[in-house]
């Protein structure tokens, strides 16, 4: 698995087990690993693995958000009591409950909540994702290669926007371009979009296909990075990209 960033934020056994005797609850020894060596960050680009929260799932009670019947893995009133661990990037949640054995996903665009297996303490966190993955999103395989983006405060984004001319290169043509020009560590690249990472400055180049127009550069505001990323911004700002937004990254 490719890190994007070495700023890691590991979270210490000593606050997770806190957590877990004040909620009485056992949290998943794969997740508990994962968060004791990378801290919180964004797995695959889709998935948020986050500290353990109480209160997410606690305000649905008050909906019909989901439907409950005998089959559903928990009723209606036990999602106070649900512990969110995480939220992908269109809004479903993944949560542990107290009586539950295994981790419950509760979808945003979906009323059925469905229950996974952890699948003995030797599997990685990362495994049971991409098997959700596969399961919810009805894919053959999860999303490759594999790469974690960890959250910290160095975190900073700047978008673009690929201008119309008639010298001018397509989106396609313009990553093509920018995978030869410079050195990476890391490609993802699908019909969607293109993801180019690069170690120095922490962080990766995406090109988003389909949208078209949109380049944005994520990186990390470090004296190593400064140089980097300075050049990757003059290459854009040479291939008609326009900066839009430049800002901190926002979890």
């Amino acid at each position: 698995m490719y890190i994007v960033s070495q700023a890691m934020k590991p979270v210490s056994a000593e606050e997770l087990n806190h957590f877990e005797e004040q909620h009485n609850i056992s949290l998943p020894s794969s997740y508990r690993r994962w968060l004791e060596q990378y801290g919180e960050g964004t797995y695959t680009g889709w998935m948020n693995i986050q500290r353990p929260d109480q209160d997410v799932l606690a305000p649905f009670v008050e909906y019909d958000f989901w439907i409950h019947t005998e089959e559903t893995p928990i009723s209606q009133r036990q999602l106070q009591e649900c512990v969110s661990i995480g939220s992908s990037v269109d809004g479903d949640f993944l949560a542990v409950h107290p009586q539950v054995e295994g981790l419950l996903w509760l979808p945003r665009h979906d009323e059925h909540i469905t229950l996974w297996a952890c699948e003995g303490d030797g599997a990685e966190i990362s495994e049971l994702l991409d098997r959700i993955y596969c399961g919810y999103y009805q894919q053959d395989k999860p999303l490759t290669p594999h790469y974690f983006e960890p959250w910290n405060e160095l975190r900073h984004h700047t978008f673009y926007h690929l201008e119309d001319g008639e010298q001018g290169k397509s989106l396609l043509e313009l990553a093509q371009c920018c995978k030869k020009e410079f050195k990476w560590d890391a490609v993802v690249e699908n019909e969607h979009r293109c993801i180019l990472f690069m170690a120095s400055i922490g962080g990766y180049l995406r090109f988003n296909y389909a949208y078209g127009r949109e380049v944005a550069m994520f990186y990390e505001e470090t004296g190593e990075s400064e140089g980097r990323d300075h050049d990757l911004h003059l290459f854009l700002i040479a291939h008609h990209c326009r900066p839009i937004h430049i800002g901190g990254v926002e979890e």
